[in-house]
């Protein structure tokens, strides 16, 4: 149950009548006591929980089919106020006040810390992590929906993520030439790469003394084949692949028959989808690939750049 730090009063919630005419009169708002007291909880977990404008709370409060069109009209009124054009109009803000905005409204590490302190913002930064690792698993979604529809809406949503023809075109209201375009354009960004990439690219550049031609740090190789494929390094018409081990279930860890869980698949299904990726690459722009992976890295990183280097540079001896 939330605590007032200014007077000590004990609530389900700290609502500004508190604040106003119950407190000690410095803070006439929930906003000014949290500038003041930025770890301070205002509302009790339980209740925010029970209050959540959710599809299952307004489901239990006005039925299933009531509770769905509530749950569609609130989320097109927040996409609605959420706009540009939206803040543009009700309070006069320009393009660079709309980005300040964002920014501070994302989850990130550094905004939770300025929002909660460093030990409790680091405490709920490390929840949300393994919250959306979690959410994106198929056993999240057979906890939610049951076996069969849980599997079903997985594949649904790994199909509308999915780099192909078809999910663009629906994600962006496009024809087949278009979906193309937009797929052969997309640039990397670095919150889908890992850390352990980017400081291994990063690290390449520095040893090969030029900007690499294609990485984490400018923009993804792309070849399509029914699907877009990416590539995490092309240099010099070769390419690096930068496999961390668990996602892609480095064989001298996993066996064939090892399900994983966050994918949905055996270990011996996601090497056939790599060596389908990696055969695409060659049969179609005639480049070879280098495979490293991390642990690998890890244990000799001189030695692997070393390699890499002459890889690049076509002075191996393969």
């Amino acid at each position: 149950m939330p605590e007032c730090l200014e007077c000590g009063f004990k609530g389900t919630r700290l609502q500004w009548t508190h604040f106003k005419y119950k407190c000690t009169g410095r803070f006439k708002n929930g906003t000014e006591y949290r500038k003041v007291y930025p770890n301070a909880e205002l509302v009790d977990e339980e209740l925010r929980g029970r209050t959540a404008v959710t599809l299952k709370n307004l489901q239990r409060k006005y039925g299933e089919a009531e509770g769905q069109s509530r749950f569609e009209q609130y989320k097109q009124k927040q996409a609605d106020t959420n706009s540009f054009a939206y803040k543009q109009e009700k309070y006069g803000w320009t393009e660079e006040e709309f980005k300040q905005y964002n920014k501070s409204r994302a989850i990130t590490l550094k905004s939770m810390i300025m929002r909660h302190g460093e030990e409790n913002g680091t405490v709920k930064w490390l929840a949300y992590c393994d919250k959306q690792r979690y959410t994106n698993t198929i056993a999240y979604f057979i906890e939610k929906y049951g076996d069969a529809e849980g599997t079903k809406h997985y594949r649904r949503v790994c199909d509308m993520k999915a780099h192909t023809v078809e999910s663009v075109t629906l994600r962006h209201t496009c024809n087949k030439e278009e979906a193309i375009s937009i797929l052969q354009s997309y640039k990397t960004a670095k919150r889908f790469s890992s850390n352990a990439e980017c400081k291994f690219a990063q690290r390449l550049e520095e040893h090969l003394g030029e900007q690499l031609d294609y990485s984490v740090n400018t923009k993804q190789y792309c070849v399509y084949n029914d699907r877009a494929y990416f590539y995490d390094i092309v240099h010099n018409k070769r390419a690096i692949e930068f496999n961390g081990d668990y996602w892609h279930c480095n064989p001298k860890s996993y066996n064939s028959n090892f399900y994983h869980e966050h994918i949905g698949l055996l270990a011996e299904d996601i090497w056939n989808k790599d060596k389908i990726k990696i055969d695409t690459l060659k049969e179609q722009r005639g480049i070879e690939t280098k495979i490293i992976w991390e642990s690998e890295y890890n244990e000799n990183e001189s030695t692997i750049i070393e390699e890499c280097v002459k890889w690049l540079k076509h002075t191996d001896n393969e």
